[in-house]
């Protein structure tokens, strides 16, 4: 029950942050946008963001899979963190951050992509498609 309810506290609480990520993007404050992305990455990990900035997508998604099973909600959140930050960064002129980014939301989001079902899959496909682009 405790586990549960700290999954829900956290996806309502990076889901407002991502919220705000994406309102600071489109009002063109790209600075507020990467700070707020700073915080919902490292409460989503529940690490220190120098930690989470120092992985590579292989390490995000062996981090993620720390029980040895993939945890396909919080990949898909971070995977949704990553590509908005990856527009902060490119609004920013951060073309190689922004680059960096979206090559590490896909191997997150790749990895869940296998142990996703229902509208887990559905919006995992979603994103990919939208990195392809």
């Amino acid at each position: 029950m405790y586990e549960r309810d700290y999954i829900l506290r956290l996806i309502t609480q990076v889901g407002r942050m991502l919220t705000a990520m994406l309102h600071a993007i489109r009002e063109q404050r790209p600075d507020d946008a990467l700070e707020t992305a700073r915080e919902a990455v490292a409460a989503l990990l529940d690490a220190d963001i120098a930690l989470a900035d120092a992985m590579t997508g292989e390490g995000l998604v062996t981090f993620l899979a720390a029980g040895g099973r993939t945890d396909v909600l919080r990949s898909r959140m971070l995977g949704e963190l990553l590509m908005a930050r990856a527009d902060a960064y490119a609004a920013v002129g951060r073309e190689g951050s922004a680059t960096a980014e979206r090559a590490r939301a896909r191997t997150v989001l790749e990895a869940a992509a296998p142990a996703a079902d229902g509208e887990e899959a559905g919006r995992i496909s979603e994103l990919l498609e939208q990195l392809r682009r």
